[in-house]
């Protein structure tokens, strides 16, 4: 009798081994080697969870799976995106101390350097920094591993990429995207159109502003990426300074695109513009309101083609050390992070849009290269390995560092100096607002 048990449980037990699972995540029988079963122990738990952008029924799917192996788990799902991002940093770093902050929320990644100290480790357990590393792309633990311990797992991946009209490049004969900045910078001349008058009537790029350009300090944050600027300390730098001045040529010296243009994604939607850096969330509104545009999307070019930067800009999930409930979180987030919950969000996702949001998992890459969405998504997760971030990502609540920026490119629109001259002043200005905010 004893042997026809052990047979059953090794039955039962290989498929969970052949997945990578232990035998104390074995339902049922994982409690008899030292595992739960799926039940938590200290009976029934409540999760808060404070989430961003998803919509809340596709969430309630997974939530809903994650139910059906956790009965005593009840996850109360509070969607925020109706706040602003800054609005939203401001609550959870006022609240994240407090015992009555969520259990599960979001923060964006170039948040956890900062946050980490009110953050709880994941146990090694549930991931640990090799399984980090091998899971997710460098940019991912750049942002969230610190002396060996994982603070925060990626929702998703994105960043920006170049978007362009494809009807415009045929019209000039132009059979490819650029892959390096002079090259971009050729081709936004030759695709600008002028009337009579000399009056820009289509942008070649929406590039060399900051007050109608909604991603303007991603696009510099690329910049300064590419050009090995380090973030705040050397943004006074001459790489720095030589940057926002090529940056700014494109509207000063080029007069290809100024501030009576509308909003870049807008403006690309009534194709007055050719080229734009948008990320792949931003590209889906574009779509919908434009289904009829030949949309083309490429990786962002190059400064240096044998050292290739690309920029980075996502959310992850997180745990306050103020929680009572931090090894469930962590088993939550656990679940949310596996392969079979990305690929079934994004699919619920896609019944309500084009695409879901981009895979973080490495593993996932590949997925994208199906379906309609490949198009879209490949150009991004395909220059992921190489990707770098800072505080100048938009979207994201670093509002000190983007408005530092965005003064610093009108102050240099505005100066009669050389915009050399008038860079060096304008980025000394910066940094003292970033270093020392007012």
């Amino acid at each position: 009798m004893r042997n026809k048990l052990l047979l059953t449980v090794l039955i039962i037990a290989v498929p969970f081994l052949l997945t990578a699972c232990t035998l104390q995540d074995l339902p049922v029988v994982g409690k008899f080697f030292g595992g739960s079963g799926g039940i938590l122990p200290g009976g029934p738990v409540t999760l808060n969870v404070w989430g961003l952008w998803e919509n809340p029924d596709v969430m309630q799917q997974l939530i809903a799976k994650y139910k059906e192996t956790h009965p005593n788990v009840d996850i109360r799902y509070d969607d925020r995106s109706i706040m602003k991002a800054s609005q939203y940093k401001e609550t959870l770093v006022g609240r994240i101390g407090q015992p009555d902050v969520a259990d599960v929320f979001l923060v964006h990644n170039t948040w956890v350097p900062s946050l980490r100290g009110s953050l709880a480790p994941a146990p090694s357990k549930v991931i640990s920094e090799a399984q980090f590393t091998e899971r997710y792309y460098p940019v991912a633990k750049d942002s969230a591993v610190f002396e060996g311990n994982v603070y925060a797992v990626p929702m998703y991946y994105d960043g920006i990429a170049l978007v362009y009209n494809k009807k415009h490049f045929e019209e000039e004969g132009q059979l490819a995207p650029p892959t390096s900045w002079e090259e971009f910078r050729r081709l936004a001349f030759n695709l600008t159109k002028r009337d009579d008058k000399g009056v820009v009537t289509r942008a070649g790029a929406a590039m060399g502003t900051a007050d109608n350009i909604d991603f303007f300090s991603d696009i510099l944050g690329t910049f300064f990426a590419q050009a090995g600027v380090e973030v705040p300390d050397g943004i006074d730098s001459k790489p720095a300074r030589d940057a926002l001045a090529f940056y700014i040529l494109f509207s000063k010296s080029d007069k290809g695109w100024d501030t009576t243009f509308p909003e870049a994604s807008a403006a690309f939607g009534q194709e007055r513009v050719s080229m734009i850096f948008v990320p792949s969330w931003n590209l889906l509104d574009i779509l919908k309101a434009r289904p009829d545009l030949q949309v083309g999307v490429a990786p962002v070019p190059q400064a240096t083609l044998d050292k290739p930067v690309s920029w980075a800009s996502f959310w992850m999930y997180a745990v306050p050390s103020a929680s009572p409930n931090k090894d469930a979180a962590w088993e939550f987030i656990n679940f949310l992070a596996q392969e079979d919950s990305q690929l079934a969000l994004f699919n619920a996702a896609a019944n309500y849009r084009t695409y879901g949001a981009p895979f973080s998992l490495v593993s996932l890459k590949d997925q994208v290269s199906s379906g309609p969405y490949g198009n879209y998504l490949k150009p991004i997760l395909e220059t992921a390995i190489y990707a770098k971030s800072s505080q100048f990502a938009s979207r994201a609540g670093n509002d000190t560092y983007t408005n530092a920026l965005k003064d610093a490119v009108n102050a240099v629109l505005n100066s009669k100096e050389d915009i050399k001259v008038a860079s060096e002043t304008a980025l000394k200005e910066a940094k003292a607002k970033i270093v020392t905010p007012r």
